[in-house]
């Protein structure tokens, strides 16, 4: 690994609607090298429809506890999408931000005949200053091993995420990361002779030839079905599928199986770690994880705003808050749009979709200081801190623009 490469880390876990708790998902992210990721992706499913409909506290929510350590460990929330009861997250360092030209998302519905998005898939695509993207799906399958061929009817529906009729897209410059719980099961098997052979294997690397030998997913890319395209690291890890609920312990009744998996494609991307954690235990599901090397990511010579804020002078908590702004590159003509917003973040912008206020383009105005045409946002008075102002196009849905750190003092 260069110095120039990325780290990216992936990580997928059916959380079956439990809460989470604070000390299994540090110890997921802490195993799994998070903080030394440049970017990291999650993916979620079967969360609580108390979360999804806002009727817990947020301090509580999965993605309000994966923020906070993230925050803590030098990464920012870049973006997120959903589908139903499937959450990606994209966290990445700030350094990252500007290299960000826009970001798009995309769905495919499989439950109730595509009326709803339980089972299904959502991507990002992260498409940079220079061109190049990298795009993320996470997705869940139809469960049970008799559905086979409507897992593979879902995949080919949901190729639709990975960007590839996109410019660029399917000559490798898209570079693509598939994770989630795909459900495919091992067929051929009881429980009991399943569970046997895995007390049998003198190792884990033994495993990998158990799963070539009776998974689905493998049978799906042999026979052409499904994940042809994509590559899959060696499994060296048990089966995550089902598990007694707080116990590494599998139910006796169901053939433990490989479910969820992590899948990737690109010629600037190699997979040097792939990995389940199995002191998670808060799901019927083990959590996997995938360290990556984005070798020859974006250069920084492509790093820059097409929003530029002008340095903010120390401020006082009593004095409402007023800043200024350019826009670079003719940006405003080419992709601004009234419904863009001016915001205020805490210096370490732990969220960039989650301000602490904002208001709307339409609500600044323009004036001419020195021969310059600038813009003016206005806000109310803001307390003792440290913060920043950022920039977010609606067309583009990621900031523009982001202000260097400024602190607010305290007067009485």
């Amino acid at each position: 690994m260069s110095a120039l490469d990325w780290r990216i880390i992936s990580i997928t876990y059916n959380v079956n609607t439990r809460k989470p708790e604070s000390d299994q998902i540090y110890q997921l992210l802490q195993d799994g090298d998070a903080k030394d990721a440049v970017i990291v992706a999650i993916g979620l499913q079967e969360l609580s429809h108390l979360e999804l409909f806002g009727t817990i506290p947020v301090e509580t929510t999965w993605l309000s506890i994966l923020t906070s350590w993230m925050n803590a460990h030098g990464k920012s929330l870049l973006c997120k999408a959903s589908l139903a009861w499937n959450l990606l997250l994209i966290f990445a360092q700030l350094e990252v931000f500007p290299l960000v030209s826009e970001i798009n998302s995309r769905q495919s519905r499989s439950s109730l005949g595509g009326l709803t998005g339980h089972k299904g898939s959502v991507s990002l695509r992260i498409k940079f200053r220079d061109e190049s993207s990298l795009v993320f799906i996470t997705s869940h399958f139809l469960p049970d091993t008799s559905n086979y061929e409507k897992r593979c009817l879902q995949y080919k529906n949901g190729k639709i995420c990975a960007f590839d009729d996109v410019a660029g897209g399917s000559n490798g410059s898209n570079n693509v990361i598939w994770l989630g719980d795909f459900n495919w099961r091992v067929d051929q098997l009881t429980s009991q002779e399943m569970i046997m052979m895995l007390a049998e294997l003198n190792s884990n690397n033994y495993m990998d030839k158990l799963v070539n030998k009776f998974d689905q997913l493998k049978k799906a890319q042999k026979s052409g079905r499904a994940f042809m395209e994509y590559n899959e690291e060696k499994i060296r890890f048990a089966p995550t599928y089902r598990l007694m609920v707080g116990s590494s312990h599998y139910d006796q009744e169901r053939v433990p199986s490989w479910c969820d998996r992590i899948l990737f494609k690109g010629k600037s991307l190699r997979c040097e770690r792939y990995e389940s954690n199995h002191m998670v235990t808060l799901s019927d599901h083990f959590p996997v994880y995938a360290h990556f090397i984005l070798s020859e990511p974006v250069s920084r010579q492509h790093s820059g705003w097409k929003v530029r804020f002008e340095k903010i002078p120390h401020w006082y908590n009593i004095v409402p808050f007023t800043c200024r702004f350019t826009y670079l590159d003719d940006f405003w003509n080419i992709s601004g749009s009234y419904r863009d917003w001016v915001a205020i973040y805490l210096a370490d912008v732990p969220n960039s979709l989650q301000p602490l206020t904002w208001l709307y383009v339409v609500a600044c105005y323009n004036t001419i200081i020195a021969n310059r045409s600038v813009t003016i946002a206005e806000f109310p008075c803001l307390s003792a801190g440290h913060y920043r102002v950022g920039y977010f196009s609606t067309y583009k849905n990621c900031l523009q623009g982001l202000s260097d750190i400024f602190e607010v003092g305290f007067i009485k």
